[in-house]
């Protein structure tokens, strides 16, 4: 069965998107089979895995699978520029219905587990770009993951918004899935020259012991022009430090995972 982690911060311009991305390009470089799900309505990670049918009402999405208009297996796409890479589940905005339309569901929470159930025996890691909010999209995400992987860039406020989190977390791990664990946080946009970025990492250390990953994604020109040209940072720029972080961090994960690969 597949293990399962949400990458998940209710702040925008973290790097999650990135994050999920190019996770599932390493995981996949590595031998692993890999399914992305975007669970957020702005579509980015679906743009960056070349999907190009936003406009397509033809083309299944997320939305169609939680709102039961079609099966989760008629949503699954490869990326097109590449027959051997791994699978995703795209979105588009019409996603935002979904925090309206789950509200009278029975068993709303669930609604992405029990979808899940039909497909993960096919996957080893089933990785869900979560919307940048706490709503019911966010909480399915959460009800169906193992585990929470938290990227958060090196500002003062980022690290502000951490309360939020850890109290969510907390919630539904009580009420809702109580198997879900952090997995750990990552820091992005990493520039060991400023001390303000020192200091942020020292301060997560001491907020969260042992869960914050050795490996920080840097600052990298080539890693911010990637998403632009709608792909990872292995085909984009194989070369980069971005490349060099992202791998590094697939491989520390899968080792706290306990998977040697």
């Amino acid at each position: 069965m597949a293990t399962k982690i949400s990458l998940l911060n209710f702040k925008g311009g973290v790097g999650k998107t990135t994050t999920t991305v190019n996770i599932a390009k390493a995981f996949h470089s590595f031998g692993k089979r890999v399914l992305v799900i975007d669970a957020d309505a702005q579509g980015n990670a679906s743009r960056m895995m070349g999907f190009r049918h936003a406009m397509d009402k033809d083309c299944f999405t997320l939305y169609e699978a939680m709102s039961g208009t079609a099966s989760i297996k008629a949503c699954i796409y490869m990326d097109q520029d590449d027959e051997n890479s791994f699978d995703y589940i795209p979105s588009r905005p019409d996603l935002y219905r979904c925090e309206q339309e789950l509200v009278s569901r029975t068993g709303r929470e669930y609604i992405l587990r029990m979808l899940l159930d039909e497909v993960e025996g096919s996957y080893d890691y089933i990785l869900i770009d979560c919307p940048p909010n706490n709503g019911l999209v966010a909480v399915n995400a959460m009800c169906a993951s193992e585990y929470l992987l938290v990227p958060i860039n090196c500002e003062v406020f980022a690290l502000d918004g951490m309360g939020l989190i850890t109290a969510k977390f907390e919630e539904v791990k009580k009420l809702v899935n109580p198997k879900l664990e952090i997995l750990g946080y990552v820091m992005s946009r990493y520039d060991k020259r400023l001390t303000l970025h020192r200091e942020a990492y020292q301060q997560m250390e001491k907020m969260f012991p042992g869960k914050v990953f050795n490996t920080k994604i840097r600052t990298n020109i080539q890693l911010a022009e990637s998403p632009a040209q709608r792909t990872n940072i292995f085909d984009f720029a194989p070369a980069s430090a971005g490349a060099t972080d992202y791998k590094a961090l697939s491989e520390e994960i899968l080792s706290r995972l306990n998977d040697n690969r």
